[in-house]
């Protein structure tokens, strides 16, 4: 098992990366505050930025990936959307300040998971245990 905890981190890498880049692709399309979530997040969250710009041409390519991000931003969001409309400069402020929900936390929670999960691979990939060969052909 101790051989292959560098392949699980990636798997977990890849899952909340492919998270992320699918619910933060549709923050362009949310109704209303969707641009002002886009904008304030390039000015203040690099990381939600990257997010953004990779997920967005995927959320496009694959409208049902659009409408799932959709969906689950609107369910995360809900209780914020008005303090987003009335400032949308102070939207990842107000995003990250509380949370609201379950849907919330799981985004939130995600957010930050693929980093540290990437960071986590890194350790794990240089510290795996190497095949020894004592005898050669």
């Amino acid at each position: 098992m101790k051989s292959q905890l560098h392949a699980i981190a990636m798997v977990l890498f890849a899952i909340c990366f492919l998270y992320d880049i699918v619910v933060w692709g549709g923050v362009t399309s949310l109704p209303g505050v969707g641009p002002g979530i886009a904008d304030s997040a390039r000015r203040e969250a690099p990381l939600a930025t990257t997010y953004i710009a990779i997920g967005t041409p995927l959320d496009e390519a694959l409208p049902s990936l659009g409408d799932y991000a959709t969906a689950r931003l609107t369910d995360a969001f809900a209780e914020g959307l008005d303090r987003i409309k009335d400032d949308p400069t102070a939207a990842m402020d107000v995003i990250f300040s509380s949370t609201w929900n379950a849907t919330h936390r799981l985004i939130k929670a995600m957010y930050w998971s693929a980093p540290i999960m990437l960071f986590l691979t890194a350790i794990l990939w240089v510290r795996r245990p190497k095949s020894i060969h004592a005898f050669r052909r």
